[in-house]
């Protein structure tokens, strides 16, 4: 397997995982509570939790009752695929010359 089939690959799971976060804080707003959802919370949780303390910090500092998790994991989420876009610059088409 090549470096950029990896990298698409990776790239792909991280686009898969920003989708599953976002259908479910639709479905979480709307209040479902069913099946789905709980496979979503399992499937997502361990990407989320990293980012849990600095949304509680946030939450605790500005008084609101506003759960940004999500939101920060889906900007990290973002942070790391546009590295990976990068990277895939840097190491394949920069030498090859393709600007």
């Amino acid at each position: 397997m090549t470096m950029y089939a990896v990298i698409s690959a990776l790239r792909l799971f991280l686009r898969i995982l920003s989708a599953a976060i976002f259908v479910y804080w639709i479905l979480t707003l709307l209040r479902f509570n069913n099946r789905f959802v709980e496979i979503l919370a399992r499937f997502i949780y361990p990407f989320v939790r990293p980012f849990r303390r600095p949304a509680m910090w946030v939450m605790r500092r500005t008084g609101l009752p506003i759960d940004f998790t999500l939101w920060f994991a889906m900007i990290g989420i973002n942070i790391v695929s546009e590295l990976l876009l990068s990277l895939v610059y840097l190491r394949i088409c920069r030498p090859l010359g393709l600007y």
